[in-house]
């Protein structure tokens, strides 16, 4: 009787008093030979019930091994595995840093078949809790979607709990622009740094931080007075060398694929690099270099703007501001979105429209001006 099955439920056995055990054939080993899973029960209907529900995932293919892999260590091995050689070197350091100092003290250790959407959203919102942005918790979001997903075609976990939580909502971005007078002042006090063409060329390109300190000579047309937009600078870690330490790595790729652009130099902004370009003691290929004839560290750059913002009475704002004051100047002067969303090389114009939607002039008085002209005239 010990022994005796019910209609396709495997075999079941009485173990001891209150202790049933099932067992059923879910495929076969490595080495060919048969893979065999065991459940247990109190009693024999709640093991012929598991039973049930086991073969019916085996038939219709949503079974899953059970493993003891922990989320931290197929998180590990996912962004070595899989992300290594599709991430840029600057994603791919964030994406480790997120993993390493948050996700692992968190819930790292939590099985990755024990893992649940109550645990990433009491994640989420712990990290929101404590201050956390939106937009970072969308990249700790990221991070992990992307990895269950992989989980989940390696048959790892039956289903990505990532997909069943909810984000916070985004705030809008403030974007801040210089007003004319704080440009002057700005523009004034940056005479007297190393860095004023610098300066000067961000204001009047609306270039990114990392594709203005990678500009080489060779990208800029001193003849015909134009700038060739096709790369960015970044500090990530010496990973060929594993040496711990952080080098420059030039892209040969810019944020986006509109990236890529050609840029008209202003005249003081021409007259500046060609002054440049006679000066320049190490005569490098670097456009924007270091006594020594590298490349600028970020920080820098960045300490130089600080200070000179802090000296004119200018609020506390990024090195970012200097494209955002381009765009608004080029708005300010009614030049077509279009362009400027070229000059900036947004992905695409309702992006640029979006950034910049509180410089745009009202129109709606001009509008209804035109309908007032037309009444005026038929009256």
């Amino acid at each position: 009787m010990a022994n005796r099955r019910g209609n396709g439920e495997g075999s079941i056995t009485k173990v001891r008093e209150n202790l049933w055990m099932g067992r059923v054939m879910i495929g076969y080993k490595s080495d060919g030979k048969p893979n065999r899973k065991s459940i247990y029960g109190k009693t024999r209907k709640e093991v012929q019930d598991k039973l049930v529900a086991l073969l019916n995932e085996i038939n219709t293919g949503t079974y899953v091994e059970p493993t003891k892999i922990t989320l931290i260590q197929w998180l590990q091995d996912w962004l070595k595995k899989y992300k290594s050689i599709k991430l840029k070197p600057l994603t791919y350091d964030l994406y480790e840093i997120l993993i390493q100092t948050s996700i692992k003290s968190e819930i790292g250790n939590i099985l990755l078949k024990d893992l649940r959407p109550a645990h990433i959203q009491g994640f989420y919102n712990t990290k929101y809790s404590d201050g956390y942005s939106p937009s970072t918790i969308r990249k700790f979001h990221a991070v992990l979607r992307g990895a269950l997903e992989q989980a989940v075609r390696n048959n790892l976990i039956p289903q990505n709990p990532a997909l069943h939580v909810e984000l916070p909502s985004m705030e809008p971005k403030v974007i801040k622009a210089f007003t004319l007078e704080e440009q002057k002042r700005f523009e004034e006090c940056a005479r007297k740094y190393q860095y004023y063409p610098a300066f000067i060329v961000a204001l009047d390109t609306g270039l990114r931080m990392s594709e203005l300190l990678a500009l080489r000579w060779d990208d800029i047309d001193l003849v015909n007075g134009y700038v060739v937009v096709n790369k960015n600078l970044v500090f990530v870690k010496d990973r060929e060398n594993d040496t711990g330490k952080n080098v420059f790595v030039v892209q040969n790729t810019t944020k986006t694929k509109s990236g890529n652009r050609k840029i008209p130099l202003t005249q003081r902004a021409l007259k500046l690099l060609k002054e440049l370009k006679l000066k320049q003691v190490s005569k490098s290929d670097i456009v924007f270099c270091n006594k020594k004839g590298s490349y600028i560290l970020k920080r820098n750059f960045q300490r130089t703007f600080y200070n000179i913002i802090k000296q004119v009475g200018i609020p506390k704002c990024g090195v970012h501001t200097l494209r955002h004051t381009f765009a608004t100047r080029l708005f300010e002067r009614g030049v077509p979105e279009k362009t400027i969303s070229d000059l900036l090389g947004h992905s695409s114009i309702s992006f640029t429209l979006d950034t910049y939607t509180h410089v745009l002039p009202d129109t709606k008085q001009d509008a209804i001006k035109v309908l007032d002209e037309i009444y005026h005239c038929c009256n």
